[in-house]
This record gives C-alpha cells, structure tokens and sequence, in this order.
C-alpha cells in the first residue's frame, strides 16, 4: 500500500496467474489472433487460447461496458498468447498456419483450437493503454483448428474482393464490429498488397480509416444550434465531451489525476493534448495516439446519427481507480455511452465552461492546455458583438 493505490496491479497479475494451468500441450477455445510489432518485420503471430467451452466473450469489447475491472482483468489473464514467427509479406502467400489463424480472426465466434509449445508458457508483463491484457505467452511449436470457423457471409465476401484496405473497411463497418474489423485486418486479409499489421497497430488503423469516412458525411450536415455537454463514467475513466454549434473539429485532452497507474500521488496533473481543425491532421496524434482516434470515433458516430454538425472537446480524466490499463476500446466504448445517454444544453460557451468545471475533478485546468477553445471564444464574443 506505499503507492497509495487501492488495488496493486503486480499483486493482482500474480494471483490470476495461479488461477491458469498450462502444459506443453493445451486445447481451448480461441477468440482471436495477436500479433506483435516487435522486430518488425519479422513479427510474432499467433492464436489466443482460453480453457473454456467458449471464450467469444473474452475479445469482445462492444460487450464490456459495465464490467468491472478486476472481472475484465480476470478473464484477459485467463487467455494464452501463442507465438510463432512471421514476416509481415507472408499474408501474399499465407501457410497453412496463417490461413487457419485468418480463420479465427473472421469468425463471428470463438474456434475450438489444439496447440503445441516448444515449452511451458510463463506469465511476463504486458499491461498497455493501446491493447488489452493477455496472460501466459508460449513458443508455438504448432496448431490446428478442430471446429468450423462461423464466418459471416457478408464478411467473406468483402474480405475476398479485390479492393483496397480503406474500402474494405468502410464496407466491413456496416455488417461487423470495429474490433473485429481490426482483427481482421491484423492478420492480413486486406489490401491488395496484403501484409500482416500489429495488433496495437491494427486497431488504431480501423479507428481512423472508419473516422475519416464519417467525417466525410458529417461535413454535409447542418450544425447544431446550441452547445451540448455529454459525460459518462467507467473503469476510473471519466469522460466529457463538449459539442459546439461551429463546423467540424476536434481535440482530445487527457488529464492525468496524481495517484494512477502512470502518475504517483502527490505529482502535479499531467495533461496529453491533440487536435484537429476542419481540413483535419497532417500527421499521426503522437501524444495521445491510438486514443485519439477511437474518442473521435464515438463523437463521429454520435454526429452521423444525428445527421449533425459540430466542433467537439473531448476531456478525459484517469483516475487512481484506473489501476491497470485494459486498452484503447474502453475509450471509445466510454464515449459511445456518453453520447448515447442525455445531455446537458448551454446558450454560451461561459456557460458550458462554468458548468464543467464544478464537475471535473481537475476543474479549469485543462482549458490552459486547449487549442479550440481560443478559436470557440473569439468566435462567441464575435457574435456577442455583432448581435
């Protein structure tokens, strides 16, 4: 308890790792495929195995909203990474290996799996912000699928045409969720110059190339007339975001609370910060990274449902409560039930400010560290002015 955090997260990854029995040889039910981005590229790829009937539910984060997250924790570190070495180009010409991994990765449910280690898996240190936890990493000595994949058919035939990866997954987004989409362009089945892509990769990719369409249609949309505050609350994230009546932007302020995982109690807060204006980023969102794209995800969806415009200010607060990092898709999840939930409406931009203020734990702070809102200001006293 010298850290001052209610839950350790070394304690916790010990005692799941009492909970996982592991062998040279294991069957279970695989969910989906992990590649890794180190030594790229020439990477590890491999199948995810859990010890239970189905494991569908274990890579399935749409489905995780409201799970607490020692029970999200729990059931990560159940599943074991295998791994097995691949160049990236191998996706042009896959084995039979790689072939039955794409299998998995388009099923819409968990495949029965035998696999071989060269030895027994052990436990190492993987907790990340981009990618959820896993437990037991194992050499793969070999595989093979012993149930029949569920693929959809509409997935198939997408994946099977010969187009380029941006319009698969724009059309892959109409008939699958964003995670899968993302697995399935992990594993190579995109393209026409088909290539392996890390998973953390991977599911940045999906998020911006399915943003960057939405924002296409919502540039065609009226704006909004007021501006709007939308919040939610989740895994020691919180999260508020501000919709202005002005043309598309966006920015991403992450507020980092002393005493989480990344920053000791009694250090100052520490603020991460990307935007974009109308005409949109020339470059990737190297502070925030993969982030960025999966909030500006929820916003963009939120807006096209609507058939609206507008400027938004995401503004995320990390608790202590967030005691071990679980992935990005607990951000775009959080923002998905923000804007699905009711909204408080302000006639100014003062008024919104005030408003938030008394309800983040940081209260102005972040507003120092804001690039749209100078322009949200200017643009309010204008029309004070003029009217």
């Amino acid at each position: 308890m010298l850290c001052g955090r209610s839950v350790c997260p070394r304690v916790e990854k010990a005692l799941q790792a009492r909970k996982v029995s592991v062998a040279k040889d294991m069957g279970g039910s695989s969910p989906s495929i992990f590649v890794g981005r180190t030594g790229y590229p020439r990477i590890s790829v491999g199948p995810m195995l859990a010890q239970v009937t189905d494991a569908t539910s274990f890579d399935a984060p749409e489905k995780w909203y409201g799970t607490p997250l020692q029970d999200i924790v729990g059931m990560r570190y159940q599943l074991v990474r295998t791994k097995e070495s691949m160049q990236v180009k191998a996706a042009l010409q896959p084995n039979r290996d790689l072939l039955e991994m794409q299998d998995v990765a388009m099923s819409e449910r968990a495949v029965d799996t035998e696999v071989h280690f060269s030895k027994e898996p052990r436990f190492s240190v993987n907790a990340s912000e981009s990618a959820a936890p896993y437990g037991p990493v194992g050499e793969l000595k070999g595989f093979e699928v012993t149930s029949n994949p569920k693929i959809p058919k509409k997935v198939d035939c997408i994946v099977g045409d010969e187009l380029k990866a941006a319009e698969q997954v724009k059309q892959l987004y109409d008939v699958a969720p964003v995670s899968q989409i993302s697995k399935i362009l992990s594993v190579g089945l995109l393209g026409k110059d088909k290539k392996l892509v890390p998973t953390r990769w991977s599911i940045t990719a999906t998020d911006d190339s399915i943003g960057k369409n939405l924002i296409t249609d919502v540039k065609e949309f009226d704006e909004i007339n007021e501006y709007q505050l939308f919040s939610s609350e989740y895994l020691g994230n919180r999260f508020f975001i501000l919709l202005a009546p002005v043309k598309w932007c966006f920015e991403n302020l992450e507020c980092y609370v002393p005493g989480n995982i990344w920053l000791d109690a009694g250090e100052d807060v520490t603020f991460m910060v990307d935007w974009e204006p109308y005409d949109g980023r020339t470059k990737y969102a190297d502070n925030v990274t993969g982030a960025y794209y999966c909030a500006r995800l929820g916003v963009l969806e939120h807006l096209k449902k609507e058939k609206r415009q507008a400027g938004a200010i995401v503004v995320r607060e990390v608790t202590p409560d967030y005691w071990c990092p679980v992935g990005v898709w607990q951000v775009r999840e959080n923002v998905r039930a923000a804007m699905k939930g009711g909204h408080e409406t302000f006639q100014s931009l003062d008024d919104a400010l005030q408003f938030m203020r008394s309800q983040l734990i940081t209260r102005e702070a972040w507003e120092k560290q804001s690039n749209v809102l100078p322009r949200w200001r200017s643009r309010d006293a204008f029309l004070k002015w003029f009217l």
